[in-house]
């Protein structure tokens, strides 16, 4: 009887001190361990929440509003931003996401929905993107937004820039162009060592910040998945091989096992050879810190920054980054590292050395960095686990993590997609269904994970 006196007691407290506050971790109560997830209440919806860009901060990992600590759940829909009607929608359903607790929405913007002839100017109006940051601002929500301007797994680059540039394809060990069949999309593969490409993609994301009232944007994302490719050994373009040969230089290498074949195909052992791929990394972390760096221009020194690292399958690490560890150190522009494949589908385990290296150079460099994921959980990748399965998932994401937040993928009402989480009522679908029924614990194991360590 006394047991369930206290559990009702602490129930009833949990419950005044939720509605006050959503996602609100500070104010989560101690209360029983082993108690059923329907135990822990899921916080109450405010009715007229207020965000106010200058009381937010990122410190310690977590995102702070005022003072005290909210869990980010983010929404990332898919859809195109210049597109009024596709805006117009979401907007409509806003309330709905703010009712199934989520309280941030990230913006992908795709280079060739704003400019069509790839030179950099924003060819489509800013007033629906203006109108959907105001609106999710004004919903006491906070809005983020990254772009995709690369041409791996899914980005398109604008075909006017291809008459621009028409030597700006990447080159592979044959000697060929690159086309993205490694994600099956087929789309012309840019080489990151041109300087026409970094340049004019630096222009359009400045371009995109002019328009837009970043104050509101509590922060912004490079390019999704930065990456070479796993699959395809790149690069070995003009472009490539002059950063190649400048970067010998300012580093004093001299060694001849190390320069740079004059013909094709690439033998392996170059293609292996540790300080070619010291290089590719350390020019991988330089194209994400300009990136950002074109952001802070338009947005302010201060202004919050986001990058993927996407840790795959060992034998094709190098391929994808060089040395992940050099990658990782030269990220000297970023606040928030979003870890990509953080769960081993195959193994049905966590990725256990994405994190250990991320949290290497966070140790060894003293960065301040959040550690988050890059699709905590999207609609296909976790389609056939069970409910316990997406619960390991998400415990695995918070004792990895500094407590910053969940990103789901994508968040979209359509039944018949097979990467949106919910059905054309707004029903979670399997994947999300036990997130958004459960929020209460989930914020709980935040909390209590924190406390742990």
């Amino acid at each position: 009887m006394k047991i369930t006196v206290y559990i009702f007691l602490a129930l009833v407290i949990l419950i005044i001190n939720f509605c006050s506050a959503s996602n609100d971790v500070d104010s989560i109560p101690d209360i029983e361990e082993g108690l059923a997830m329907e135990t822990y209440p899921n916080p109450d919806i405010e009715n007229n929440p207020i965000v106010d860009y200058s009381k937010w901060k990122i410190k310690n990992g977590k995102f702070y509003m005022n003072g005290k600590w909210k869990f980010l759940k983010i929404a990332k829909p898919l859809r195109n931003f210049a597109n009024q009607g596709e805006v117009d929608k979401l907007i409509a359903d806003l309330d709905t996401l703010r009712s199934k607790f989520y309280n941030t929405i990230e913006i992908n913007c795709y280079w060739h929905h704003f400019d069509t002839n790839g030179d950099g100017e924003i060819d489509k109006s800013l007033a629906p993107l203006n109108n959907l940051i105001n609106a999710i601002y004004q919903r006491g929500m906070y809005p983020c937004l990254s772009v995709e301007t690369y041409s791996v797994g899914g980005g398109q680059i604008p075909s006017g820039f291809w008459d621009i540039y028409p030597d700006a394809c990447a080159i592979d060990d044959k000697g060929q162009e690159v086309r993205d069949t490694e994600y099956g999309f087929n789309n012309a593969v840019v080489s990151i060592f041109h300087k026409g490409y970094r340049e004019t993609t630096r222009k359009f994301i400045k371009n995109l910040a002019s328009g837009i009232d970043t104050k509101k944007i509590l922060y912004f994302e490079t390019t999704v998945e930065p990456q070479y490719m796993g699959d395809v050994r790149l690069c070995y373009s003009e472009a490539a091989k002059t950063a190649y040969v400048n970067w010998r230089k300012a580093n004093n290498i001299t060694d001849q096992a190390s320069e740079m074949p004059t013909g094709f195909p690439v033998s392996s052992k170059f293609v292996n050879n540790s300080i070619w791929n010291k290089f590719r990394a350390q020019f991988l972390a330089k194209w994400v810190n300009g990136d950002a760096q074109a952001y802070r221009e338009i947005a302010g020194a201060s202004a919050y920054v986001a990058v993927d690292y996407l840790d795959a399958s060992e034998e094709v690490q190098k391929f994808r980054d060089g040395d992940p560890i050099e990658f990782l150190t030269h990220l000297t522009s970023v606040n928030i590292i979003q870890v990509n494949w953080h769960w081993h589908l195959g193994n049905n385990a966590p990725n256990q050395k994405a994190y250990d290296r991320v949290w290497q150079v966070k140790n060894n460099e003293g960065k301040d960095w959040a550690i988050t994921e890059h699709m905590t959980l999207n609609g296909s990748d976790f389609l056939s686990h069970s409910d316990s399965g997406i619960e390991k998932i998400l415990e695995n994401a918070l004792k990895q993590g500094t407590r910053f937040g969940f990103e789901f993928t994508n968040v979209i009402n359509n039944s018949n997609s097979t990467f949106g989480l919910y059905n054309n009522d707004w029903e979670p679908k399997n994947v999300i269904r036990i997130v958004d029924q459960y929020w209460g614990w989930w914020l709980y194991r935040a909390n209590t994970i924190e406390k742990e360590n």
